[in-house]
Order: structure tokens, then C-alpha cells, then sequence
């Protein structure tokens, strides 16, 4: 009898329950091993996330990008992903946040040096990405099945194709990187904390350069989305709570400035 009054007199907060934390292997929003191990800038929202929720318990689950999203949908547990857009196809098995979680600049191109010194090109001033392709004959590097806007995928969808190299699989930015430094490919296609990590990774040479480009929008954000049951709804509310305050913090401006350039970083911070 006192053990049952014991724990109905507990907090209910006691009682909240677990989340868990989809985790993919993707640099460098996670960074899962190496020397930059853990300074991921979405796991590190987890964290900022995590250590502002009372009464909860939290795992974290690696699983491949593949099927990451749809891992969420359960029913009888709460699962959860950091940085996710939304979509009418997703709301269908996930509850979002209202309040972002991530804010980031929109996709950018990375060429070689010499490249941009043969155009005049400078990373002051943003690209037309048409111009570079249709005026200057550009090939460019994407990667399959991915999508970086409406704008961006509209110029890419449109280009010749001897002048598109489109690949597939597990690290293809990392590939594309690899095929830009060889002068495979003119320019390739990522957001700006990618090209930066990559950078930082394997172009010990200081050989490529990154540019914005004047068709793809300032930022954009990404949201958490949790598993759509009971559980998960109210689990979104706490986050959603937490989030509030979080991405008007200090730390949180920190972690969306991580891995962004220089000189890209002062076109983000009047967003944060």
C-alpha cells in the first residue's frame, strides 16, 4: 500500500517516458567517428534539446539514411529525428514541431580555385548556377534522387545532360568532392556546412572554393518529428517548449555557425 501511494505522489514528469533518437551517419550534421566525433551540428541540437526536457529518458538509434524517416512511424513507442522538412507525405505518420530546430542557408556550389580565378568569380558575391552552366559550359556533380529546392532542381532538371553527373550510394558528396578535386566534374552541388566539413576533411590542399548561388532562397529550416501517436504528440509539445527558448539561445547560434565558412556565416546570423 505504500509502494502504490509512493508512486502515485511522484512527479509526473517521472512518468514521461523514453525517446528515442534516429542518428545517421551523415557529416556533418553526424559525425559519428573521427576526430571531429560527436560535434555534429543536428546530434548537438539533440543534446541542447535533450538537456532541457525534465523527466524524460533518451536512446539513440543508428540507422542507415535510407530508411531513417520512416522508422519513426510506431505506435507504440516515441521515436524522433532532429532536422526534418515537412512535407503532407510526412505528416501522414509524423507529428512535427512548430518551432524549428535547425536553421541553415540553402544550397551552394564548391569549384576548384582556379575555376573561379578563370570567371572572375569571388566568394563575396553570389553565382548564377544557369549562368556557370549554360553561358560558361560548366559540368556539375549531383547527387540522385536528391533534392535541394524547387530552384535549384528546376536548373539541374534542365541542363544538358552530357553535362550532369548524377551519382548514387552511400557517401556521394564525399565522391563528388573527390571527382571536383580531380577536375572530373566543375562544380558540385551541397549545403554549406557539407562543403565546409569535407573541406576541412580532404582538401588539405586549400584546392576549392565555395560560392552562394543567386537562385536557391536565403535559409531554410528543419524541424523535429516524432513518432504520430498519444505519446508522441505529447512529446512534442514538451520539445516544442524546450525549442522555444533553445534556438533563441547562445549555444544554439553556436551550433548552426559550426561548420559554415567565414564568410557565409554573416548571411545566416541575422536569421538566428
Amino acid at each position: 500500500m505504500r509502494i502504490l501511494l509512493l508512486v502515485l505522489l511522484l512527479p509526473t514528469y517521472c512518468l514521461a517516458g523514453v525517446i528515442n533518437w534516429i542518428v545517421v551517419d551523415y557529416p556533418p550534421y553526424y559525425i559519428l567517428e573521427g576526430d571531429f566525433s560527436g560535434q555534429g551540428r543536428d546530434e548537438l541540437v539533440i543534446d541542447l534539446v535533450s538537456a532541457n526536457l525534465v523527466g524524460y529518458q533518451f536512446k539513440r538509434h543508428v540507422m542507415p539514411a535510407s530508411r531513417a524517416v520512416k522508422a519513426i512511424n510506431k505506435d507504440d513507442e516515441v521515436y524522433c529525428m532532429a532536422s526534418l522538412y515537412r512535407n503532407d507525405e510526412r505528416r501522414k505518420f509524423i507529428r512535427f514541431t512548430d518551432e524549428y530546430s535547425t536553421l541553415g542557408l540553402s544550397p551552394a556550389i564548391a569549384m576548384r580555385k582556379t575555376t573561379a580565378e578563370k570567371l572572375g568569380l569571388d566568394s563575396k558575391s553570389p553565382v548564377s548556377l544557369t549562368r556557370l552552366i549554360l553561358n560558361h559550359g560548366l559540368t556539375i556533380g549531383t547527387t540522385l534522387n536528391r533534392s535541394f529546392g524547387k530552384e535549384i532542381d528546376e536548373i539541374i532538371a534542365l541542363s544538358p545532360e552530357p553535362q550532369v553527373s548524377a551519382r548514387a550510394g552511400r557517401d556521394t558528396l564525399e565522391s563528388l568532392t573527390y571527382m571536383l578535386m580531380k577536375g572530373r566534374v566543375d562544380i558540385i552541388v551541397g549545403y554549406p556546412s557539407e562543403h565546409t566539413f569535407l573541406k576541412t576533411t580532404m582538401d588539405k590542399q586549400d584546392s576549392l572554393i565555395q560560392l552562394s548561388v543567386l537562385e536557391a532562397k536565403a535559409v531554410s529550416k528543419g524541424y523535429i518529428g516524432c513518432s504520430k501517436n498519444a505519446q508522441g504528440d505529447e512529446t512534442v509539445k514538451a520539445i516544442n517548449n524546450v525549442l522555444n527558448n533553445v534556438n533563441q539561445s547562445e549555444q544554439f547560434k553556436a551550433v548552426m555557425l559550426r561548420w559554415l565558412p567565414e564568410n557565409m556565416a554573416p548571411t545566416l546570423t541575422p536569421y538566428l
